[in-house]
């Protein structure tokens, strides 16, 4: 006999709202420039806890804001950029991670 799992409809509603979340910091990373860096390190650090994220055509502000609030929450996610994907294991420090979005966004990295 087959059984099924019925998820609450809170838990539906929060993966929807996690989902959308996602979808909006992807879309925002192809506008982000140095003014709205805070906001949008602001609204990373509230909806990003794991997962793919899709940095394809990103601006290097959004690149620099991702990996700072990965790095400080010590996230694991991984990093979609057109065909090529990443899953920094250690983010780096200062500098190193400034020059980090830098390498993503040139491809050497």
């Amino acid at each position: 006999m087959k059984t099924h799992r019925i998820m609450p409809m809170n838990s539906v509603l929060q993966d929807d709202d996690t989902e959308n979340r996602r979808v909006r910091i992807e879309s925002l990373g192809r506008i982000v420039k140095t003014p709205q860096r805070p906001h949008f390190e602001k609204l990373i650090h509230e909806s990003i806890v794991s997962g793919v994220i899709d940095i394809t055509d990103w601006t290097i502000d959004a690149i620099r804001s991702l990996l700072k609030v990965c790095a400080k929450k010590n996230l694991r996610v991984t990093l979609k950029d057109d065909t090529r994907y990443f899953m920094p294991v250690r983010y780096p420090k200062g500098q190193m991670l400034e020059s980090l979005a830098s390498a993503i966004v040139s491809g050497e990295w």
